[in-house]
């Protein structure tokens, strides 16, 4: 059950023989690549056409946003210290190190690494962000889940400033046809569709299916609730196959995927960009869009504020189903 690495040392490989799961972390970015849940069948969406020589962000995978979702004008909130940043921050850019503070964990039935990334040894990031800031990601392998712990320190010993930021996983889903793919437990969330000019709405279905329109939605955190009003959201959610026999004619890839997160991660990003958009990008195969659904827990809408010696914490559980 080894975490060892591959790829020339740029990838960490965890592996659990007897169910045949595996995963594997790039250092570049911390971005999971791979998710093989037990008996082998891959959970994650890469696009043979992904960057992963560490020339640009990888398409496909676990990347991380942080510290800013989106590009900064998207947000009217965003602070100063905010607008310097590249679109999606630089977290996922960024060759990260094996934690020597962490040790992996290699037992029966679990196999995790913890990666570590510093501005404080990173001029090119001093450049850009003002604040000392240590991030630890731990990927956990069991033979039927995958867990991702993102930790975010505030280094600064002497009061300062609190630092914002924003936090997102970038689940890319794999999927057999993402026209049929439904994800469920959103009924009641709010959110704002980026796609109509971050328009507000309601999601008043059970089961959302995108049936190949383009989806670019954030919903909020904030849930109806008719005995109590408005709640704060965080709820697990199931995306669903809903495969045919033609899809998936062996039954190997399961019924779906649940995700279950940290309340910190209150928020959920729901994207695919459908044929016309989805074929316009660059380092997307033809026809990918229909191969992916990302369903995102973060904290993006709004800035966290973290005060200097401080630490947030958050973390997802993917289970294959």
């Amino acid at each position: 059950m080894p975490a060892t690495l591959i790829n020339n040392n740029s990838t960490v490989r965890l592996e659990l023989p007897k169910s045949k799961a595996s995963a594997e972390v790039r250092l570049y970015g911390a971005t999971v690549t791979s998710w093989k849940s037990n008996g082998g069948q891959e959970k994650l969406f890469l696009s043979s056409k992904a960057a992963l020589d560490g020339s640009s962000a990888i398409r496909g995978g676990i990347p991380i946003v942080f510290p800013v979702f989106g590009s900064p004008s998207d947000h009217k909130d965003a602070p100063l210290e905010v607008s310097r940043l590249p679109k999606h921050g630089f977290a996922r850019t960024e060759n990260w190190s094996i934690s020597n503070r962490l040790s992996p964990v290699d037992e029966e039935g679990q196999v995790s690494v913890t990666l570590e990334l510093s501005t404080t040894t990173r001029p090119n990031l001093k450049a850009v962000w003002d604040y000392d800031l240590h991030l630890e990601y731990t990927v956990t392998l069991t033979p039927s889940t995958l867990k991702c712990r993102l930790t975010v320190a505030h280094l600064a010993t002497s009061p300062n400033s609190p630092m914002p930021f924003q936090a997102l996983l970038h689940n890319y889903l794999a999927v057999p046809d993402s026209t049929k793919a439904g994800i469920s437990d959103l009924s009641g969330s709010f959110y704002l569709d980026k796609n109509a000019g971050g328009e507000e709405g309601e999601e008043l279905s059970q089961e959302i299916k995108l049936q190949g329109e383009p989806c670019d939605r954030v919903y909020v955190g904030k849930v109806k609730d008719s005995a109590d009003g408005l709640s704060d959201g965080g709820r697990d959610i199931t995306l669903k196959y809903n495969a045919s026999l033609l899809d998936d004619p062996l039954r190997r890839m399961g019924k779906g995927v649940e995700l279950s997160r940290s309340k910190e991660l209150r928020d959920t990003v729901i994207w695919n960009p459908g044929q016309e958009a989805g074929d316009a990008i660059a380092d997307l195969h033809e026809g990918g869009w229909k191969e992916y659904v990302c369903v995102e827990p973060g904290s993006v809408a709004g800035f966290e504020k973290l005060e200097s010696g401080q630490t947030w914490q958050a973390e997802q559980t993917l289970t294959a189903w």
